[in-house]
């Protein structure tokens, strides 16, 4: 390539080829292979979650193109089931309430997205549609065990609705877990074109249309 080692970035998943880009004097990214082991990558120059939160703009290179408003598009996503009751930590601890999906269900979606906070529309089938943000992997405020689904609908209920079916369709990306700072982030890109379109879902609205039917409620958008 003809370039000094001090001019190249390498992007590494193992410890053997941090170490190599390391010792050769690269600059290196750690994006480790195996979940909650990032202090095994001390030694590489920064250390993130996944591919999506990759800034070529810190290394003086040109900034992706695709993220739009600290939000990055992505394939949407369908997942629902019932709202289950939590452990009750988020609206106490942080001041989230969070509809909890059985992760269980959802173990082949877990496997194939990576962790962190992204956003889309929640349908209620007995309610309407709403903005949504949503927490998904290894919960870095309460050391999860295990991979969760927590979503955040963006609208105040005033009372629970465990029991009810909550369908969820993820339009985009924001960034690593930290749930509470990108409600904003999330309440402001969903009202873009781009976003928005999914409310018209037919995953959301058949399900309103079912309930509807049977109970003669009309469902509303929640837009605010």
């Amino acid at each position: 390539m003809n370039t000094n080692p001090p001019n190249c970035l390498v992007i590494e998943d193992s410890l053997p080829g941090v170490a190599a880009g390391k010792a050769a004097g690269m600059h290196v990214i750690a994006v480790p292979s195996v979940p909650k082991r990032t202090a095994e990558f001390s030694s590489a120059d920064e250390v993130i979650n996944s591919l999506l939160d990759v800034s070529p703009e810190k290394w003086g290179l040109r900034p992706f193109s695709d993220w739009i408003d600290d939000t990055l598009p992505i394939e949407p996503w369908f997942i629902g089931g019932p709202v289950i009751k939590g452990f009750g930590r988020g609206s106490k601890v942080l001041g989230i309430p969070t509809a909890n999906l059985p992760a269980e269900n959802f173990s082949d979606v877990l496997s194939e997205h990576t962790s962190g906070v992204y956003f889309g529309w929640a349908g209620l089938s007995t309610r309407g549609i709403y903005k949504m943000v949503m927490s998904i992997g290894w919960n870095p405020y309460f050391d999860n065990t295990e991979k969760t689904i927590e979503p955040w609908l963006l609208h105040d209920f005033g009372e629970d609705f465990y029991g009810e079916e909550l369908r969820l369709v993820i339009v985009g990306y924001i960034r690593p877990e930290r749930i509470h700072e990108d409600a904003r982030i999330a309440e402001k890109a969903l009202n873009l074109p781009l976003y928005a379109k999914y409310t018209d879902s037919p995953y959301l609205r058949n399900s309103l249309k079912e309930d509807n039917s049977a109970n003669g409620n009309q469902s509303v958008i929640d837009s605010k």
